[in-house]
């Protein structure tokens, strides 16, 4: 069978059995590789083109794939730990699905995977909002322990963050780390002659009367109003935390800003978190190339999916 759209996950992605239950509607021609099954899988590539994958007794052509899904390089396989040969063979896959992209570059990816890891970088997408016109908090990132505590007496308030999308693997679990406050005198004690083992982001703590979840697909977005029943709480994103949600309008000249922001990264699909502060200001803080979007769609009865299979079958 030849195959029109490619779907990379893995099993545990919700979001995407979300959208293929709606796909399916429109078309059959599609295909899923879920990164916990690439060693079940039978791959035929060559040079001349030739793209063939066997799987549960069915052969399939990927040669003219017209748009791929993909959310990120997988970091979980269905693997023997006992291998001493697993970190090696891990990156073997992990430049297999990277040599997929680069072989399938006539397609459309939703979103390009190097793009999707460039915009990750949490660092580069300060300078690139600062850049672009968006406003930001005031942050440092340092693996000084002096620069630390200088940053947090220099702000009433203050958060800490990843660096990373937070996600840590540990054995079959997967685990987040959330932004939280962080004490005036945190790094008081530390000797400040020594340097942290890695850097450090702090970030002034901004006042917020509610967060805003931004989803773009191309030229289309979507803003969600987020109150949390705990107002003291940073991170609406802990699963405890009980959150509302409601459509918001936002500035126009703001929203031309986001979708440039996101077309600055060369993404066709984000989510990006801004605070709206009392004075109505609105202030960036992240943007993130696979966030989940279904929750929200089915909380306030959105299209986004719609808006994203459009976007999959080349008709936005």
């Amino acid at each position: 069978m030849d195959i029109e759209i490619l779907f990379i996950s893995n099993k545990e992605d919700i979001s995407i059995d979300y959208l293929i239950s709606k796909l399916k509607l429109k078309t059959k021609r599609f295909l899923r590789i879920n990164s916990e099954d690439i060693n079940k899988i039978d791959f035929n590539i060559n040079p001349k083109g030739e793209f063939v994958i066997k799987t549960n007794s069915k052969t399939f052509n990927l040669k003219n794939v017209k748009s791929v899904i993909f959310k990120r390089t997988p970091v979980k396989f269905d693997l023997n730990k006992n291998d001493s040969n697993q970190k090696y063979l891990n990156n073997e896959r992990k430049h297999f699905f990277e040599g997929l992209y680069l072989s399938l570059q006539k397609a459309k990816w939703i979103n390009p995977m190097f793009e999707t890891h460039i915009a990750e970088r949490k660092i580069f997408q300060l300078n690139q909002a600062n850049q672009i016109g968006l406003k930001t908090p005031e942050s440092v990132i340092t693996n000084n322990p002096s620069t630390a505590h200088k940053f947090l007496q220099k702000n009433q308030k203050s958060i800490i963050k990843p660096i990373s999308n937070g996600l840590q693997v540990v054995d079959e679990d997967v685990y987040s780390i959330y932004t939280s406050d962080i004490d005036k005198d945190f790094f008081k004690d530390y000797k400040q002659s020594e340097l942290f083992e890695t850097p450090v982001y702090l970030q002034e703590r901004i006042e917020n009367k509610s967060d805003i979840r931004v989803v773009i697909i191309g030229e289309k977005l979507f803003a969600i109003r987020i109150d949390k029943s705990d107002k003291l709480e940073v991170d609406w994103r802990k699963p405890e935390i009980i959150k509302t949600y409601n459509n918001v309008t936002l500035p126009k000249k703001l929203c031309k800003l986001l979708i440039d922001f996101n077309k600055s990264f060369g993404l066709i699909y984000s989510a990006i978190d801004l605070i709206e502060k009392p004075n109505g200001e609105f202030i960036f803080l992240e943007i993130n190339p696979v966030g989940e979007w279904v929750w929200l769609e089915s909380e306030l009865d959105l299209n986004i999916s719609d808006t994203l299979i459009n976007e999959i079958l080349w008709l936005n």
